[in-house]
């Protein structure tokens, strides 16, 4: 181990040979959706988010210009885990829809962790973290020995237990490699009231503080709901103040480190997994491409002894692992990518990625010029036909043409993860309306006793209004002897326009020619060539055309019948990537850099190409990534 490290520099305990050297401690934090330009050592003055990471910052390494590999927690901490890019490691879904249910990628076995580094190297490793995406069986606790709390709460819920296995798990020799994952700025900003006013004075919040954050995202992403000044000024304030509910249980941490005689033997790393949007480019949140908010992230590393630096060098959080290794004296073992950045200052270039639903993302970074490549497989390759994906006992949601002569053929359709047995929901307008019941494109509703009415249109209900013809609604109940019965019933505005649709369970499918049926219960629903997939797994790009474009390249995609798209931004001249250069004039320039791009992705999948493994959610883990904004 190196000299340096020993009492000279008092940054470690008093030594009485050269071979009585105490080993480093390592708390290792994740901010989770937490951009670098809100913090204050990066710059930011708006609001005092950071003042206890500020400090912190003061005495250790600043990376003024790190970056993720993409642009959601779910394929970027296994990058920073493993010092290996997504198409290394193979980690891309974290709710996807299949036949089977929910899925999420599971980080592979082989997979070698900075936990599993440090484990071998004597450490005592414990994690306490707070994302659906990283519970245990996915991965993600590989090298954690001693503990892996994927259940660890608030910021005050994690420091008090980390305080508590501090305190609890007694003197046996072994520093401690601990990792924290903060979840309280990520959407929808769920934090204690002090912290939510404490920066939205004079703005207006109440619209984030209601119960269906999912819903508030949706209509903010798809244009339905804008935000006013005040509004939009009262997110950026709420989001500010979730930081700083982060910041001051660090600060607590760090003073209970100091009381705790650790703080002088132990090396703090923080970063982030990914940023957050506030509509820059018209969409709130995380996950949906590769802007640079999104993955511009802090990293900030503290090593008791060293001198203070700020380093403008780019760099990625693939060099979390190699550098953490090198702070500590641990033998950075097996295949990384990343490099040691205490030694190595020299620019590299930048890589992320993203994978859509129907689409491959790229991004590559090579000084002030980003480019930016966009791969859609050709329809040849998906997966699997329509009528092999609808098999009984599957949920299905699909958007008809009906007729009142109760004649119902599919439009589109999408996968859903709701429990099987859940009730039967069937949208349309009503007709031949009457004491008991009415008629939904010719499907006759009747009303069981008690039947509730709720929606847009309920209050107005409840004053003694009645159904009326060509309402929409949508009634929820079962198929009883052959018969509809809805025990509950959604009123929409009178203005909005209601297509007939199903939800339900399938419980029989019947081919005839070209077509072919699905039961849902009792209504019968036509399905045809031109029935069209809607957001879900069927329509997904595949993981082998993942690999085939990372094989091709562009020019070569291209001539298999991807649909390639690509963009040239200059980072110096448009930091906020608003305008892409023009293709006419940057046409050299792009042709360069995609070049260059297609041979540095094809030498990282010759280096590595694990194969993640998928593992069928259960309703509860669905239901807490639901919680956080992921799972419709």
């Amino acid at each position: 181990m190196r000299s340096f490290l020993l009492c000279a520099l008092g940054g470690f305990a008093a030594c009485h040979d050269a071979t009585a050297i105490e080993r480093p401690n390592v708390l290792f934090v994740c901010l989770d959706t937490v951009r670098a330009d809100r913090l204050g050592f990066y710059g930011y003055e708006r609001h005092e988010s950071s003042p206890a990471l500020d400090a912190l910052a003061a005495r250790s390494l600043v990376f003024e210009d790190a970056r993720s590999t993409a642009s959601w927690t779910k394929p970027s901490v296994p990058s920073f885990f493993t010092s290996s890019y997504p198409l290394q490691h193979g980690v891309y879904e974290g709710s996807a829809r299949a036949l089977a249910g929910t899925v999420s990628d599971v980080l592979p076995d082989e997979a070698d962790t900075v936990a599993e580094k440090f484990a071998n190297a004597g450490y005592a490793t414990v994690a306490f973290v707070e994302n659906a995406q990283l519970r245990r069986g996915l991965g993600f606790e590989q090298g954690f020995g001693d503990a892996y709390h994927d259940r660890a709460g608030s910021a005050r819920e994690i420091r008090w237990q980390f305080s508590d296995w501090l305190d609890e798990r007694g003197d046996d020799g072994r520093p401690f490699f601990a990792y924290l994952h903060f979840l309280d700025a990520h959407w929808p900003y769920d934090i204690p009231d002090e912290y939510a006013a404490k920066f939205t004075a004079g703005t207006s919040i109440d619209v984030f503080r209601g119960e269906d954050s999912r819903a508030l995202r949706d209509a903010l992403n798809d244009g339905t709901k804008q935000l006013s000044p005040a509004e939009h000024a009262g997110l950026e304030a709420l989001y500010a103040g979730a930081i700083r509910s982060i910041d001051d249980e660090l600060a607590k941490l760090f003073a209970g480190l100091e009381r705790r005689g650790l703080a002088r033997n132990t090396i703090v790393c923080v970063v982030a997994d990914h940023g957050e949007e506030f509509l820059e480019h018209g969409r709130v949140g995380h996950g949906h491409g590769v802007w640079e908010n999104l993955l511009h992230v802090p990293f900030l590393l503290h090593v008791p002894g060293r001198a203070p630096e700020r380093i403008a060098t780019p760099v990625s959080l693939v060099d979390v692992v190699p550098t953490l290794c090198a702070a500590a004296d641990v033998a950075c073992t097996g295949a990384v990518e990343g490099v040691d950045r205490l030694a190595e200052r020299s620019a590299r270039p930048i890589f992320a990625e993203h994978k859509e639903p129907g689409a491959y993302v790229q991004a590559y970074v090579r000084g002030d010029k980003k480019l930016v490549r966009r791969f859609v497989a050709p329809p040849s390759t998906a997966r699997g036909s329509l009528f092999d994906a609808l098999k009984p006992g599957t949920r299905w949601e699909a958007e008809c043409d009906a007729d009142e002569d109760g004649d119902w053929e599919a439009v589109e359709l999408a996968l859903r993860d709701d429990p099987a047995d859940d009730p039967i929901e069937i949208k349309g307008a009503v007709a031949h309306l009457d004491k008991t019941g009415f008629e939904l494109a010719g499907l006759r509703i009747e009303l069981a006793p008690g039947c509730e009415f709720y929606g847009e249109m309920a209050e107005a209900n409840a004053r003694g209004a009645m159904l009326i013809e060509g309402l929409g609604v949508k009634a929820r109940g079962r198929f009883v002897d052959g018969r509809f019965q809805a025990d509950k019933v959604k009123l929409y505005a009178a203005a909005q326009d209601v297509k007939p649709e199903v939800r339900a369970t399938i419980t029989k499918v019947e081919a005839r020619g070209d077509s072919f049926y699905a039961w849902f219960g009792e209504l019968r629903v036509e399905f045809g060539p031109a029935t069209e997939w809607k957001d879900d797994a069927s329509k997904d790009m595949a993981r082998a055309d993942v690999r085939r474009a990372v094989e091709l390249g562009a020019t070569g995609a291209r001539e298999a019948g991807f649909v390639v798209e690509e963009r040239l931004f200059d980072l110096e001249r448009d930091p906020a990537e608003l305008a892409p250069l023009a293709a006419e004039t940057a046409a050299a320039e792009l042709a360069r850099l995609s070049s260059e791009a297609d041979a540095f992705v094809r030498e990282l999948a010759a280096r590595g190409n694990l194969a993640a493994s998928q593992r069928t959610l259960d309703a509860n883990e669905v239901q807490d990534l639901r919680a956080i904004g992921y799972v419709k």
